[in-house]
């Protein structure tokens, strides 16, 4: 994903979309797409703006676009609250992501002898979240059952 597919995304989870980013960013909407598109000299957005917009957003793109780009995972913690029944669910969606992960692989291996490119980065980014998944669900195991 590039910088102006984030912000896109970001807009995408925001009621309101780009014109309601642009005034919780207190610009108007013309002012934030000189920014979007770097038109009339105007300079990306900051990363204070970045990470304004994430909250906005109720995500975490922001820290995964950084992240995969210094080949690293976002681990989200987990609620305050979890009990067996919430854990054994988080199991079961670990569980299938790692599938996920294995299915692409062998997708790309049966249907072209290879992983090219295009398969690599689907897997590494199905990778990435099973690795985000497993850790959430290894805190919230030890949260459950720690002393």
């Amino acid at each position: 994903m590039d910088k102006r597919a984030l912000i896109n995304r970001l807009c995408e989870r925001v009621t309101g979309g780009r014109a309601v980013a642009a005034a919780y960013l207190g610009i108007s909407e013309s002012k934030f797409n000189n920014h979007l598109y770097e038109n009339k000299g105007s300079r990306f957005f900051s990363i204070d703006e970045l990470v304004a917009l994430q909250t906005l957003s109720g995500s975490s793109l922001v820290a995964e676009y950084f992240a995969t780009r210094s080949d690293a995972i976002v681990v989200p913690t987990p609620s305050a609250e979890v009990d067996t029944v919430e854990l054994h669910h988080m199991c079961l969606n670990t569980a299938v992501k790692r599938s996920a992960v294995d299915q692409l692989i062998l997708e790309a291996i049966r249907n072209h002898g290879s992983i090219n490119e295009q398969a690599q980065q689907k897997i590494l980014e199905a990778h990435r979240k099973h690795i985000a998944t497993r850790d959430g669900e290894i805190r919230a195991t030890l949260q459950v059952y720690g002393k």
